[in-house]
């Protein structure tokens, strides 16, 4: 389209100095909607010819070809000037002409066949061990320009060819090109002779000139291919790393997550044998629910041991929320807090929990919430001494929580890293849990902080947007 604009302009730069358009379409012979037409219908061949032979679904190794191929063509062509103007003969004309059917003929058969190689095995044979011989003994021997010719050949030959078949072509040329040399010496009568002089310069500095324009188009479009196809490979390489880190942050949340149902069937199993121990049971239903709970802790340590080794790759942020819905954090809260208290009671601590009224539903997932608030409340179970206190509170058009226990305060430079993924307390835990946490609160259109207790322990609190106060689902 950027001919038809240039024409336009013009156009219009020939009508503003006083012509009609009847004048205008008069010398041009046609309109300007038709020239618009070809120049559309030419953009649209040139597409696609770019399409067909140097588009990205081919090798690379097959664009480069195809390349040679039409620098070949170009070449001849030229060949066949320089021809007429150096009185080159018929011969020479006849092998130019050869080589411009050659090319446009080996273009279609590797486009249509796709068998490459042989169109690579076919273009040596013929170019490089054929025409090029007949135009060295054509134009003066080694006295000519076709020396240049021969090192160009020996390099696209390396360059289509893999491995030892390279090495045994090009040897091949070398020695066939060595002989031609050796030859045009012994026999100077076989070689065409220039007439003049001028002639031979024009030859040389000719093939000279094609040549070594040929090998640096060549290696200028090369280097641009192989720029562009590594920028592809390392672009294609970073989405990989990045579905990794997304696989990995999927696989490390579910061995996060694993632990709370797995903690819960280890506690209450525990009980259960407790209790079976205390009124007589059957030795048999102590040895099951023994081996229920030995296993709730192995998948348990399971779940760490996976979490370590996935903690490599994670680095993204979950995006997926799931089951959205108004969350009565009144029952939810009630609930976690129920489940935990026995666990707490038998190891001497109790759990205090304060609810106001009138608390707002929460719109989000009830299972990240559960997951958020389970996780802050297991943080505190880590390191309380003997209460944990947990408090639900209206907030504005929201909700806050705050989880406090009487343990240990946290270090004071780790404090504002604490929920940055990877990063955990004295207690060596995953690292993984606060920032899990931090997420959620930030899709619930909400926050999280932590802060050490004056009289030592800490608290967390957090705050999450109401129903009515939108929702925020990383889109």
């Amino acid at each position: 389209m950027g001919y038809s604009i240039d024409l336009k302009k013009k156009l219009i730069a020939y009508l503003s100095k006083g012509h009609t358009m009847r004048e205008t379409k008069k010398m041009f012979g046609v309109s300007l909607d038709t020239v618009n037409r070809w120049v559309h219908t030419l953009n649209r061949y040139i597409k696609q010819l770019k399409t067909k032979f140097f588009g990205k679904q081919l090798e690379f190794r097959v664009r480069l070809f195809n390349i040679l191929v039409c620098i070949g063509f170009i070449s001849s062509l030229i060949g066949t000037v320089t021809g007429f103007l150096t009185d080159g003969g018929i011969f020479n004309l006849l092998l130019n002409l050869t080589l411009n059917i050659f090319s446009i003929f080996i273009l279609w058969y590797s486009s249509s066949s796709h068998n490459y190689n042989r169109s690579y095995l076919f273009t040596t044979v013929f170019v490089f061990f054929i025409i090029f011989p007949l135009h060295f003994i054509d134009s003066e021997g080694y006295n000519g320009g076709m020396l240049a010719f021969f090192i160009l050949a020996t390099v696209f030959t390396m360059s289509m060819f893999d491995g030892k078949r390279a090495i045994v072509i090009t040897i091949a040329e070398l020695f066939l090109y060595t002989s031609l040399c050796v030859f045009a010496y012994r026999y100077p009568d076989k070689t065409q002779h220039f007439v003049k002089e001028a002639d031979r310069l024009v030859d040389i500095v000719a093939n000279f000139l094609m040549a070594s324009s040929m090998l640096c188009i060549t290696l200028a479009l090369y280097f641009r291919l192989y720029n562009k196809q590594q920028r592809e490979i390392e672009a294609a390489r970073k989405q990989s790393e990045e579905y990794a880190k997304i696989k990995g942050d999927i696989f490390a949340g579910m061995s996060h997550e694993m632990r709370t149902p797995l903690t819960i069937m280890s506690a209450y199993a525990q009980f259960a044998v407790e209790q079976l121990r205390e009124s007589g049971p059957n030795e048999q239903t102590l040895d099951d629910l023994s081996t229920i709970s030995d296993e709730a802790k192995r998948l348990a340590e399971m779940a760490d041991t996976t979490l370590k080794v996935l903690m490599t790759s994670v680095e993204t942020e979950r995006t997926n929320m799931q089951m959205l819905r108004p969350v009565d954090m009144c029952a939810l809260v009630k609930r976690l807090s129920q489940i935990i208290k026995p666990v707490l009671l038998r190891s001497g601590r109790n759990i205090k929990t304060h609810i106001s009224e009138d608390i707002p539903k929460i719109y989000g997932s009830v299972d990240e919430l559960t997951q958020l608030i389970w996780n802050i409340l297991q943080n505190a179970i880590t390191h309380a001494k003997e209460i944990i206190e947990l408090e639900l509170a209206a907030a504005g058009d929201g909700v806050k929580i705050t989880v406090t226990n009487d343990g240990a305060a946290i270090e004071p430079a780790l404090l504002p890293h604490i929920f940055e993924r990877g990063i955990s307390g004295r207690y060596g835990g995953s690292g993984i849990g606060l920032s899990i946490c931090r997420d959620i609160a930030h899709r619930h259109n909400g926050d999280i902080s932590a802060q050490n207790r004056e009289n030592n322990g800490t608290y967390v609190e957090v705050t999450l947007k109401s129903a009515t106060g939108g929702f925020d689902d990383g889109r």
